[in-house]
């Protein structure tokens, strides 16, 4: 991790005013929160995403842990040794990653991906805004600092750390397969770039991501969330980032009031 700063979490389990537009109004039902491992990791990052993300976000996080739940089954990183299934549909979604790098981890806990997934966008919120680092390291630093005080593995850690400041790198994040692969792959999927995983590993959540995770505006709230935050410190969108380039088409279209052109 190359010991980055550590950005504590100041949110509280409450709404907090100031920090965004539908901040705290996000609903998690009782079928969502079955789905979501019962470990006290995982309860308070979910009450920190509630706390401080509008709802778009907070759903959107939450349908991204789903996939990258069925991305890591898919690339058998938290299958079992005698799950078997057809090969056929293996080979069509893996057909374009199955060569993750050597050194990566293959395996990730259930509760350890749900504080990625859920907490992977946590940096856009106002909260981080005077942060002189690019949301996604924030995002990472703030489930650092939590997975540590649940006593969590350092190289589990590590592994979250990883996918989270990585999620926006094309062409990295998904050669390193384990959580940093699924993790990207799920943000991919929900935004439409790479197909969701078959139905046979999504059959569980798939009333729920159609019935109870609605897509809201997520674009466009993502998109103006880090926009704005690179427009007021530009060392939170670097050349050549996601966030750069968002800010860089918001310049170049200054009274577009749609989806940011560079999303």
């Amino acid at each position: 991790m190359c010991n980055p700063p550590r950005h504590q979490s100041t949110a509280s389990t409450s709404s907090s005013p100031g920090i965004g537009p539908g901040v705290g109004t996000g609903t998690i039902t009782a079928a969502v929160r079955a789905l979501i491992p019962a470990h006290p990791v995982c309860t308070q990052a979910l009450a920190v995403a509630k706390s401080i993300l509008p709802a778009s976000i907070l759903y959107h996080s939450l349908r991204v842990y789903f996939y990258a739940t069925a991305f890591m089954r898919l690339f058998e990183d938290l299958l079992p040794p005698d799950a078997h299934y057809a090969p056929s549909i293996r080979s069509t979604m893996a057909s374009e990653y199955d060569n993750p790098t050597p050194s990566c981890t293959p395996r990730a806990a259930p509760h350890v991906l749900f504080v990625a997934c859920i907490l992977h966008d946590i940096g856009t919120a106002s909260t981080y805004n005077d942060v002189p680092e690019r949301f996604e390291v924030v995002s990472a630093d703030v489930a650092e600092n939590l997975l540590r005080a649940h006593g969590i593995p350092e190289k589990e850690v590590r592994d979250a750390w990883l996918a989270m400041s990585l999620h926006t790198s094309p062409g990295i994040a998904e050669r390193l397969g384990g959580t940093v692969r699924a993790l990207r792959l799920g943000v991919r999927a929900d935004f439409g770039s790479y197909p969701p995983p078959p139905p046979e590993f999504i059959d569980t959540w798939a009333d729920v991501i159609r019935w109870q995770l609605p897509r809201l505006e997520i674009e466009k709230e993502l998109g103006d969330a880090v926009c704005e935050q690179g427009i007021q410190n530009p060392q939170k969108a670097p050349g050549g980032s996601w966030p750069g380039d968002l800010v860089r088409a918001k310049r170049d279209n200054p009274d577009w009031e749609g989806v940011n052109r560079g999303f």
